[in-house]
């Protein structure tokens, strides 16, 4: 099963082991109580048990883990990577978030690799997914019609493209 990432741990927060998580997610009360990974920048992972969630702001939230005591041990997990299991946020097996699809390698149907999705920009009537190379961005709507295949396992999308969605980068 693969883990989602909810969060990067941007500070301490008092003395007592709280963390400040900063996170796309509306919600990370159901964290409460769970086993979370955190990948530190240096590779090591540490699995934790969240004790309690608290939102601050906007995109930040407060985060208390029984196994973190004092300021020193949070300093500890300083600029980590949260990571989940998918069901813990009630995300099923075959739905997909933005973060999933970031990164992945898109082919058209000619079998032409084109790029990696870098950005996802939502519009009212759908996403569309900003694609990068050396030379060319691809912006692709996320419509049947174009996304003919997301393949996870292989970290790749095929698509159908249309005249007008690659354009040369300026310099």
């Amino acid at each position: 099963m693969d883990l989602l990432s909810v969060g990067r741990v941007s500070g301490t927060h008092h003395l007592k082991g709280a963390i400040k998580v900063t996170s796309n997610f509306d919600d990370l009360e159901p964290l409460n109580g769970n086993k979370v990974m955190v990948e530190l920048p240096t590779g090591d992972v540490k699995i934790l048990t969240v004790k309690k969630v608290s939102k601050m702001v906007d995109k930040k939230w407060i985060v208390e883990f029984e196994e973190l005591i004092n300021k020193t041990d949070a300093g500890s997990i300083q600029n980590g990577t949260i990571k989940v299991r998918r069901d813990i946020l009630g995300i099923e097996e075959d739905e997909f978030l933005g973060n999933d699809i970031i990164g992945m390698n898109v082919i058209t149907e000619d079998g032409e690799s084109i790029g990696e999705i870098v950005d996802i920009y939502e519009t009212a009537a759908h996403d569309i997914y900003v694609i990068e190379d050396d030379e060319f961005e691809t912006m692709i709507p996320d419509a049947e019609v174009f996304i003919k295949k997301i393949d996870f396992s292989k970290r790749e999308m095929l698509v159908s493209l249309i005249d007008g969605m690659r354009e040369k980068k300026r310099s």
